[in-house]
C-alpha cells in the first residue's frame, strides 16, 4: 500500500442548498487553508534541509506537513462536491469524516538525493495533474448540476473524483517529502456510506417444526 492513501465515503444524495452555494461556503476554509499553506512554505524548506542533511524527517515537521496535506485534500473534496460534510479546520486525522487521508508513520531514514532533487522528480506528476485539472473542473460542474437540479451525485462521477483526488493526495504527499516512493496512478474505490446502503432483504420465517410421529 502506498504510504499516502485517500479514502472517500460515497454519499449519493448530497444537500442541494449547500451544493448550490458551495462557492460562497468554502470561503472560510479557503482563508484558513491559505494561512496553512504560507506556514507550509517555510516548514517544507526546513523539512527539505533536514532530510538532505540528516537523512530523516523531524517528527514535528512531518506531523504538521502531513496535516496540511490532509487539510487541503479534505478542502479539495468539499469544494469540488465529492462530499457536503463540513471539513474540520484542524490538521489531525478525523476517522468520522467521509474524506480521509491516511499517512504512514515517518520513515526512520530517507534518501538524501531523492529529497534534494524532489522538485525536479515531481515535475512529471505536476504535468499530469495539470492535464487532468480540466477534467476535474468538468466533473465538478457535472456534479453541481446533477446535485442541484436532480438531487443526486452520479456514482461514476464520484468514482472519477476519487481517482483524481487520490492522485492529488499522492502527489502532494510526495512533494512534501512524506515518502520517497514515486506516486502511482491508481484508483481507490469509493465506499458507500451506511445511510446510502440498501436495506437488507427480509428473511423468510423458519419452517414450522415437523410433528412428532
Amino acid at each position: 500500500m502506498y504510504p499516502v492513501t485517500y479514502e472517500a465515503v460515497f454519499n449519493p444524495a448530497p444537500n442541494r442548498w449547500t451544493s448550490f452555494f458551495r462557492i460562497i461556503l468554502v470561503i472560510p476554509w479557503l482563508i484558513v487553508g491559505s494561512v496553512y499553506m504560507i506556514a507550509a512554505f517555510f516548514t517544507y524548506i526546513f523539512a527539505w534541509a533536514a532530510v538532505v542533511v540528516l537523512g530523516r524527517y523531524p517528527q514535528w515537521l512531518y506531523d504538521f506537513n502531513s496535516g496540511v496535506v490532509r487539510y487541503m485534500v479534505r478542502f479539495n473534496a468539499f469544494a469540488y462536491f465529492q462530499t457536503d460534510a463540513w471539513p474540520p479546520f484542524g490538521l489531525s486525522d478525523d476517522p468520522s469524516y467521509p474524506i480521509r487521508l491516511i499517512v504512514a508513520p515517518a520513515a526512520e531514514r530517507q534518501s538524501r538525493p531523492k529529497a534534494f532533487f524532489r522538485i525536479v522528480l515531481a515535475l512529471p506528476m505536476f504535468v499530469v495533474l495539470y492535464a487532468i485539472g480540466g477534467i476535474h473542473s468538468g466533473l465538478a460542474a457535472l456534479a453541481w448540476l446533477t446535485i442541484v437540479f436532480r438531487g443526486y451525485l452520479p456514482a461514476r462521477v464520484n468514482d472519477a473524483m476519487t481517482f483524481v483526488n487520490s492522485l492529488y493526495a499522492r502527489v502532494m504527499g510526495y512533494y512534501m517529502l512524506l515518502t520517497d516512493d514515486y506516486p502511482p496512478i491508481g484508483l481507490e474505490a469509493a465506499k458507500p456510506s451506511a445511510a446510502a446502503a440498501p436495506p437488507a432483504a427480509p428473511q423468510p420465517p423458519p419452517p414450522p417444526p415437523a410433528a412428532a410421529a
